[in-house]
């Protein structure tokens, strides 16, 4: 089984993968996911992240019935982001691509969505058929 990345963490034929690809096509930019080694030899994990460091994504991946465990999860990495966009040079776009289960926590009416935008996070939605729908511009 082939892997991307650097970390080696996410499989090719993965759902991960076709999140990244889609997300990446979308965005005109290629995605891999990359261990960060931050000030003071801190390494932090991303699931997306480009060349320039332009972009950076997490992807929400939890299948079947949505858990409050997956909704603290995509709020942690949401969390995550942010804190990474403070401290990276490149200041990135950031990104949340939720596979369709996990998009009930996103959306309009809730406030994971709100804080999303207040905090200019992007959130898609990854379809079974492998389109994206934007949540939150």
């Amino acid at each position: 089984m082939a892997h991307i990345g650097a970390t080696g963490r996410i499989a090719e034929e993965s759902t991960e993968h076709a999140m990244l690809q889609a997300i990446g096509a979308l965005l005109h930019v290629t995605l891999e996911p990359r261990t960060l080694i931050l000030a003071g030899n801190l390494r932090v994990e991303v699931e997306g992240i480009d060349q320039a460091e332009s972009v950076l994504v997490q992807l929400v991946t939890n299948m079947g019935p949505p858990k409050s465990a997956h909704r603290n999860g995509a709020l942690a990495d949401m969390f995550k982001l942010v804190w990474l966009r403070g401290v990276l040079p490149t200041r990135p776009r950031l990104v949340m691509c939720l596979s369709e289960p996990q998009s009930r926590f996103f959306t309009p009416a809730t406030w994971p969505s709100t804080a999303a935008q207040d905090m200019h996070i992007d959130v898609y939605v990854y379809r079974a058929d492998g389109s994206l729908e934007l949540l939150s511009p």
